[in-house]
């Protein structure tokens, strides 16, 4: 797919004037290392297709799973999981009782497996199927569980023509509506880490009727401005990528970053228990998520390699640097010409947070590199509800929210306090 872009652009110059002008006769030689090196990286290995976890993980713990099929108003195909009991409340509690529901969404290059590879005593999903909640786990467009659609393949490049937009404005609506209509229940409590945070801010920006769909908001890691973002990468990647350029349009709307065969043989021999080179496997979640972490749970890293990274297009990273580089929350940007087609103006425009009029808890830290604690301090600001809660770790990452030792003493346990304390103060005169 990258190769057939540069060759459309050696030979018709077509990309000379998409986005941000330039000299292609300069510019295309420095790229054919890059180019070379990202067709090794992941054009070239064979991607491991129906690698998922979920609903096994799930049924090996003595949980019941039901797996559903969600299409988006544009045709993708979705697969998102259902936790409806616990085999710890199945001998005593009454199936006639309707539960309340919550639904947790997975961050960038990430899937439902997020929610429940640290077991059932310490994972998010199992402790809420334990309190009695009916548990849905989403999955975005583009990651192991949905790469579907009702007429594109997924292995060409139109699949891959989405951001982080699509998936809150599409993905997220639609698996919300279906998760309140499967558990015929008119409203429910969203948990989200990292990107799935980023698209209900989205969503609730740009159709704020949703608001009135959710009870409580928990957000893990919370990105929308990025101001203060300090991963190395996103610094600079931001230069070359944080603004229309032909760079971007040959990087854009690809697959980036599928679970292959080589990962699943590195998973085994590198990231196992008992291997000599284990230390790259946590260097590398330090590395994006913030180094010096004494949390993560180092157990889980075969797990977390077994399933991450999950997938996504490198138009959702682009979009990501273009708050980098822009300072503001708004959508993606196409270049000037473009967006007058668009968006009928000349630059993307912001979403417009104060239409989230949900009471939004977001939980953050100081050691994450993906959100750094000035912008979600700065997000709370311009919200009309919101309540922080720093965690009291000064080497908490951003994989930490998931994947700790101890998460559920600082995370967990707070959550299921608050959606619990929600419910009895909301329960008179209301139906989950």
């Amino acid at each position: 797919m990258l190769y057939q872009r540069l060759m459309q652009c050696s030979t018709t110059n077509s990309c000379c004037s998409s986005g941000g002008g330039g000299n292609c006769t300069s510019i295309v030689p420095r790229l054919l290392l890059l180019l070379m090196l990202l067709l090794l990286l992941s054009g070239q290995i064979e991607s491991v297709d129906g690698h998922k976890v979920t609903a096994t993980l799930i049924t090996n713990h003595n949980y019941p799973v039901e797996e559903h099929t969600v299409h988006t108003p544009d045709d993708y195909i979705l697969t998102i999981y259902r936790i409806p009991t616990s085999p710890k409340l199945q001998l005593h509690s009454n199936e006639t009782i309707q539960k309340p529901v919550v639904f947790l969404q997975h961050g960038i290059l990430c899937a439902s497996d997020d929610w429940i590879i640290n077991g059932p005593e310490t994972s998010l999903a199992y402790m809420f199927a334990d309190a009695g909640y009916d548990v849905w786990l989403g999955n975005a467009r583009g990651n192991t569980y949905s790469r579907q659609h009702k007429h594109i393949h997924p292995d060409t490049s139109d699949f891959w023509k989405f951001s982080w937009h699509e998936i809150g404005v599409y993905d997220l609506a639609a698996m919300l509506d279906y998760a309140l209509s499967a558990s015929n229940a008119n409203s429910l409590h969203f948990v989200a880490h990292s990107q799935g945070t980023t698209t209900f801010f989205v969503l609730m920006s740009s159709l704020p009727w949703y608001n009135e769909k959710v009870r409580s908001v928990h957000l893990l890691a919370p990105i929308a401005y990025m101001r203060n973002h300090s991963f190395i990468l996103s610094k600079l990647g931001g230069i070359f990528l944080g603004s229309p350029s032909f760079l971007s349009w040959i990087l854009g709307s690809m697959e980036l970053l599928p679970i292959t065969s080589m990962q699943k043989l590195m998973c085994e021999h590198v990231c196992s228990e008992g291997s000599m080179f284990k230390f790259l496997c946590s260097g590398l979640l330090d590395f994006i998520g913030g180094w010096g972490t004494r949390h993560l749970n180092q157990t889980l890293l075969t797990d977390v390699c077994a399933t991450h990274p999950a997938g996504a297009s490198t138009s959702q990273i682009i979009h990501y640097l273009q708050l980098y580089a822009s300072g503001d929350f708004r959508q993606y940007d196409h270049g000037r010409e473009q967006n007058e087609i668009i968006y009928q103006q000349s630059t993307p425009p912001a979403y417009n947070v104060k239409n989230i009029n949900s009471c939004v808890h977001m939980y953050y830290s100081d050691n994450d590199y993906m959100s750094a604690v000035e912008d979600v301090e700065y997000l709370a600001s311009l919200l009309p509800c919101a309540e922080l809660y720093r965690i009291p770790y000064s080497d908490w990452n951003h994989y930490d929210f998931l994947w700790s030792t101890n998460v559920k003493e600082v995370i967990n346990n707070r959550i299921i306090d608050k959606m619990e304390r929600y419910d009895i103060e909301h329960a008179t005169g209301m139906s989950f």
